[in-house]
């Protein structure tokens, strides 16, 4: 069996409203779709990315350099492939532009492998258990910046099967912010899952200084508490001072990166994400390491990819969606088949690759270019 095409297509749509965390306001959403075919017929496609657009680098890496060398040769090499790939990680490429690239390719590989071999993407990849906690992304100030607004988002959430939320902080004064995780918490109740999210928006003093605050109300972890510029340093001085849990990774630009925060014990869960850090191996070969310092596994968003890497490996944490439509119009209209949440948990379909059918009618709806 051999490859015999690649081909890419961006996706894209306007929110309706702006979603705005600690440090950020976003009103877009784009994503690539890849599409591997090999021979009889057989094909992978993956939807890849959390992000606002695509640039022409990463998509001619796609088309031209790695469409290149990948037809003709054997789909189920995949770690071969992706070392091919990342032998372009020269002096001055652009390095985001190359690993998402890597990820869009790798994730369509292990969809097509399913699809060969008749196994889910998750038993490929380890198989650990297909049922794994699920929270949702919210918190935003657009929303939930009131206390009405934070209590009827919680009970949304418990409503909808969901075992947790990520809650956005970091705009305003650390005082506020404490007082909203409070409510969250009060609304909540024990055993909901509480993750405080600032997006890098504080000097490690004031990191320092929310995170002794909000220890009495149970957070799961502190995630990017700190500046990028302080990120290692300042993170693991959070840490050991706090004694709260620390996650960081997903504003790293590989898994590479990622892995100095395993190194210098900064981060009790490293959440770097699978389509910046280079693709489902690359986020296997990080998951692997962290396992043998006691560290876990995070991946941003992305449910229909998140739930086979948390279900193949012990060392996860959570699914995380975004339960708005609004806020993700992807998740909540590309697929006709997607598992629901039920008991703050998630099942990853038994089915061959990503086990998610498209609605080919939506991907014309979002699709700003053809096939390519």
């Amino acid at each position: 069996m051999k490859i015999e095409n690649l081909e890419l297509r961006e996706i894209r749509t306007r929110l309706p409203s702006a979603f705005s965390g600690g440090t950020y306001r976003l009103n877009e959403r784009a994503a690539l779709l890849c599409r591997i075919t090999a021979t009889g017929g057989v094909t992978g496609i993956a939807c890849v990315g959390n992000e606002t657009v695509y640039g022409p680098g990463l998509k001619a890496l796609v088309r031209e350099a790695f469409r290149e060398f990948l037809v003709g040769s054997d789909p189920t090499g995949i770690e071969t492939h992706w070392q091919r790939m990342l032998g372009f990680d020269k002096a001055y490429i652009d390095r985001p532009a190359l690993m998402g690239a890597i990820a869009a390719v790798d994730a369509a590989l292990w969809d097509l492998k399913g699809h060969i071999t008749g196994l889910p993407v998750w038993k490929l990849l380890g198989g650990n258990q297909p049922r794994v906690p699920v929270i949702g992304i919210g918190g935003y100030y657009e929303t939930s910046a009131e206390e009405s607004g934070i209590r009827e988002e919680i009970r949304r959430y418990r409503q909808a099967g969901l075992g947790g939320i990520k809650f956005k902080v970091g705009a305003r004064s650390i005082e506020e912010d404490v007082e909203r995780l409070r409510i969250a918490r009060d609304e909540a109740g024990p055993g909901f899952i509480i993750v405080a999210d600032s997006n890098m928006a504080w000097t490690v003093p004031d990191a320092i200084r929310f995170a002794e605050a909000i220890l009495r109300y149970d957070p799961e972890w502190l995630e990017e508490p700190v500046r990028p510029r302080e990120l290692a340093r300042g993170l693991r001085e959070v840490r050991w001072k706090t004694g709260i849990r620390t996650a960081a990774g997903q504003s790293e630009p590989s898994v590479f990166d990622a892995y100095q925060l395993i190194a210098s014990e900064a981060a009790d869960v490293v959440n770097v994400t699978y389509n910046r850090g280079g693709g489902i191996s690359g986020w296997m070969k990080l998951a692997s390491a962290a396992s043998f310092s006691g560290v876990r596994m995070g991946q941003v968003g992305e449910p229909h990819i998140s739930m086979h890497l948390m279900a193949a490996i012990s060392n996860h944490t959570c699914v995380e969606c975004y339960p708005d439509p609004a806020r993700d119009p992807f998740w909540a209209n590309l697929y006709t088949d997607r598992p629901e949440p039920a008991d703050g948990c998630i099942t990853a379909p038994d089915r061959p690759g990503f086990g998610l059918t498209f609605d080919e009618d939506a991907i014309e709806r979002y699709a700003v270019e053809p096939w390519a």
